[in-house]
């Protein structure tokens, strides 16, 4: 099954980043990457009210100028169940506060912290963990 990746960041140079990874580590994946996180998050309301398509996984930066990554989780916590049981959370982000780590550690949505940046060594455990 083909495994769907999202990437909403701010940051051209690591989205890039993570789609190059991304296609290294699993070839047989779609990356949909966004710099205006208002256009990731619409991305997200829409894409998933189609039941046939597959879970997706989210990188999810945190610090992103109009909407955080915590405004992000904010609005999906508004989504229907299935369409936020489809999708996996992660933060990735360059923060070093310990209390962003702590606040994904604790976020329901979120199921891990990632630093950046994405690297293939990173996203092979994780792909091994999460099968599609």
């Amino acid at each position: 099954m083909k495994r769907n990746f999202i990437v909403i960041d701010d940051d051209r140079i690591n989205n890039m980043i993570c789609s190059k990874m991304i296609g290294i580590a699993v070839p047989d994946s779609e990356t949909q990457t966004f710099i205006l996180p208002e256009e990731g998050l619409k991305y997200l309301q829409s894409y998933h009210n189609v039941t046939s398509q597959p879970n997706a996984v989210l990188f999810l930066d945190i610090n992103m100028p109009l909407l955080s990554g915590w405004d992000v989780l904010e609005k999906m916590e508004d989504l229907p169940e299935n369409q936020k049981n489809s999708i996996d959370v992660y933060m990735l982000s360059s923060s070093v506060d310990h209390l962003d780590r702590e606040k994904a550690d604790n976020h329901p949505l979120v199921k891990g912290y990632i630093s950046k940046p994405l690297t293939r060594a990173k996203l092979v455990p994780f792909i091994t963990e999460n099968p599609a």
